[in-house]
């Protein structure tokens, strides 16, 4: 008899065992855990309390045998509920039932003391209602397989209530027997259960998985021996395949100038077997056409194979706009030259210590403005561009031209080492322009006055050889039809006129000659007022208005800048104040700053002293930098932009698109809105020019920046702006620049604000 029970004990640990192993295999299934060791503890209880029981139950070491044996019963017990509801999702919290087991467990001991027939059969009821219980968690709901394991608990409950029922010491041989059976079944029906239940999470997590990639809109890759051996459908749509096994190699796909760093990343990552490496880079789809490609690549393992996974974004659309923007900031729109910025920098680096010796030649077209005037802006720009086309076929690979601003260009020639040969080069730029160019209908003749400055006779760097050059081109303009000049040193003296604006400018700002207009900024859509932008006007006694294209340059060469803006931004912060005292809604007015008032370090403090002074509302006051400004002392401009906005000020990058302005800095500039030079809003409703609009709006939008067309002149360029995404708009189409009445006016008309 004892064999027998410790053989069906033996096997009954084993069982329990085996879901141990199982739960190590699943450790995401905690109630494999619990049932394997309720049957070890049964085993244990059944082995020390009945196969093992001495013959006398009076001596010591019975008792000591029966209190372990019960104590391992209930555990068994109540690890087998643990489990049940586990598995059920049922809330199961040992703080709560070890002391219940404790209870019954010394309720149990207690009756032993009294008469081991009582305990024997409180154990057995015990052991029946939780087995009962375990059988009723679940058979409720359960599927065909989960009542079958519930039948078992039950039939494991009433072998259990048969031990007292056909031996009062629960050792008849029948009940042992049945025992056996049952929990045998039980285990074995338990393993299954949680074999298959294991196998359905396993398939459910594999299915989110599938769809995650499967419907994923990056694309992945499996690339294992260079042969591509999994693509998810967003891959193969990336590079216009159907099935996966149409890729093959993945070097088709990868563009020859970047098959080596790919190589490169493929054998480090396969070497390390760890980390990732990100890339970008352009990659061929299968009709060859180019695409550009942002992606990681990290060591993977297929089928048991050392393999790289890729996961891929196609960026060829956000490439495409930055592109647009980079080459707008270096090239001209309208002639497809070098734009100012680019000559500038070629420049620089012309200029460099050592350099050899060259030319530059600054062109300037005579009487352009009356081309304009008399035929239209369209003829002046067709003109422009026949001259760029012309002087490109006829110059040398080694001249770089390229076109300053309305109707100058400059030329940088090498190897001119003397002013005879300087002239001679002047001379030749000359001959190229003298035939007629047929422009639409007409056939038109240019005069065109050429500068010519030696590096470094003329200059030591960029900015003094370009003034010289110049300077020698307005020479060359007092001089009748075509001409050509070499820069003097005795040409200086000849700008008495800049010197005499210039002198006048002290006096004229200590006399208040200068007064502001406002033009005003329209949102996009409703065309309601949504600020002004403040402009200088000088207007001097006995001579009339000043151009700012004459004045301005000269404060800001003077240094006179930084006592003119200060000027302007009072003005405009009185204004501001008066129209809050009439009781006006405010709208934002925005004023130019010059670089040589950020340059003071006490600039930021001054200008929201002077607000908070007025009691005007931060918000009001907008100030617009370009490029230059930003530039020039970086590490002065941006604390005090930094303070500025921090206090509510508004920050404009004004002129983007004139070639100077920069992508990066549009990132680092604490700006709130982006203004578009009106060479970017002339050429539309032109399909390229829109582009680049468009791509100016949608690197602004991801910035969070307002966007505003300079120049708007016509319905059609204010209907496509605002379709292409400017907020704001701002021309003559809509209004001139304002006397400081005239747009308390329109500030105080009820159709200037949305009702």
């Amino acid at each position: 008899m004892t064999g027998s029970l410790l053989i069906s004990t033996s096997l009954i640990a084993m069982l329990g065992v085996a879901l141990l192993v199982l739960a190590r295999l699943e450790p995401g299934h905690p109630h494999i855990t619990d049932w394997g060791w309720s049957h070890v503890l049964l085993a244990v209880g059944l082995a020390l309390g009945v196969a093992l029981a001495p013959p006398h139950l009076g001596l010591p070491i019975y008792q000591a045998q029966a209190t372990v044996a019960t104590t391992s019963i209930l555990s068994s017990l109540a690890l087998q509920l643990a489990g049940s509801a586990r598995y059920r999702g049922l809330a199961w919290r040992w703080r709560l039932a070890a002391p219940v087991f404790g209870l019954l467990l010394v309720l149990i001991l207690g009756l032993a003391l009294v008469q081991q027939r009582y305990a024997i059969m409180a154990a057995a009821a015990v052991l029946t209602l939780g087995s009962w219980l375990a059988a009723w968690w679940l058979w409720r709901g359960g599927a065909r397989s989960e009542r079958f394991v519930a039948g078992c608990f039950a039939a494991s409950g009433l072998v259990h209530l048969s031990g007292p029922v056909l031996d009062p010491q629960a050792r008849s041989g029948i009940t042992h027997a049945m025992g056996t059976y049952v929990q045998v079944a039980l285990a074995m029906a338990l393993i299954l259960l949680s074999v298959r239940r294991a196998h359905r999470e396993t398939q459910r997590v594999n299915s989110r998985l599938r769809q995650l990639y499967e419907q994923s809109m990056q694309g992945l890759l499996v690339v294992c021996e260079r042969q591509v051996v999994y693509a998810n459908p967003a891959a193969l749509a990336m590079f216009g395949f159907d099935r996966v096994d149409d890729i093959g190699s993945v070097g088709p796909l990868i563009a020859s100038s970047e098959l080596d760093a790919a190589r490169s990343r493929y054998e480090q990552l396969l070497r390390d077997r760890q980390g990732y490496i990100s890339w970008e880079g352009e990659r061929h789809r299968r009709d060859g056409s180019a695409i550009y490609v942002r992606g990681t690549s990290s060591y993977f393992e297929w089928e048991g194979q050392p393999a790289l996974l890729v996961l891929m974004l196609d960026d060829t659309e956000r490439q495409r706009a930055t592109e647009a923007l980079r080459r707008q900031a270096l090239h001209d729109e309208l002639t497809d030259l070098p734009n100012r910025h680019a000559a500038l920098a070629r420049l620089a680096e012309a200029t460099a210590p050592g350099s050899p010796g060259f030319a530059l030649l600054s062109a300037d077209v005579d009487r352009f403005q009356l081309v304009n005037e008399s035929l239209g802006h369209q003829t002046g720009d067709a003109l422009l561009q026949a001259i760029a086309a012309r002087l490109r076929a006829a110059l040398p690979p080694e001249v770089m031209l390229a076109r300053l601003g309305e109707d100058q260009f400059l030329l940088l020639q090498p190897g001119v080492l003397d002013d005879a040969a300087a002239l001679l080069a002047g001379q030749r730029l000359l001959a190229h322009l003298n035939a007629p160019f047929s422009v639409g209908h007409r056939a038109l003749y240019v005069h065109v006055s050429v500068g010519v400055a030696r590096y470094p006779a003329h200059g030591a760097d960029g900015t003094a050889l370009l003034s010289a050059a110049e300077l020698a081109m307005h020479q060359a303009k007092q001089q009748a039809g075509a001409a050509a000049v070499v820069f003097q040193p005795g040409m200086a003296a000849g700008a008495g006129g800049l010197l005499e604006i210039e002198q006048a400018l002290a006096a004229a700002i200590d006399n208040g000659e200068f007064q502001l207009d406002y033009q005003p900024k329209f949102a996009a859509g409703t065309r309601q007022l949504a600020g002004f932008e403040a402009l200088v006007r000088w207007q001097r006694p006995g001579q009339g208005r000043v151009s700012p294209a004459d004045f301005i340059p000269a404060a800001e060469r003077t240094g006179q800048i930084v006592a003119l803006g200060a000027l302007i931004l009072r003005e405009a912060v009185q204004q501001l104040r008066g129209w809050q005292q009439q009781g006006l809604a405010g709208v934002p007015v925005a004023v130019n700053v010059s670089p040589l008032q950020l340059q003071d370090l006490g600039f930021a403090d001054w200008l929201l002293a002077l607000v908070q002074a007025h009691g005007v509302p931060p918000g009001l006051l907008e100030v617009e930098i370009t490029e230059t400004a930003a530039m020039a002392h970086m590490e002065r401009v941006l604390p005090q932009l930094a303070k500025l906005r921090a206090a509510g000020l508004g920050v404009a990058f004004d002129d983007f698109g004139t070639g100077q302005s920069s992508l990066t800095l549009l990132r680092r500039l604490p700006i709130t809105t982006l203004k578009l030079d009106r060479s970017m809003v002339e050429p539309l409703p032109e399909p390229s020019a829109g582009a680049v609009v468009r791509a100016a709006c949608v690197i602004a939008e991801a910035l969070g920046l307002t966007v505003v067309a300079e120049g708007v002149e016509t319905e059609v360029q204010a209907a496509e702006v605002e379709r292409l995404g400017c907020t704001h708009l701002q021309g003559w189409l809509l209004s001139r620049p304002l006397r400081a009445d005239a747009a308390t006016q329109l500030l105080s008309a009820p159709s200037a604000h949305p009702s």
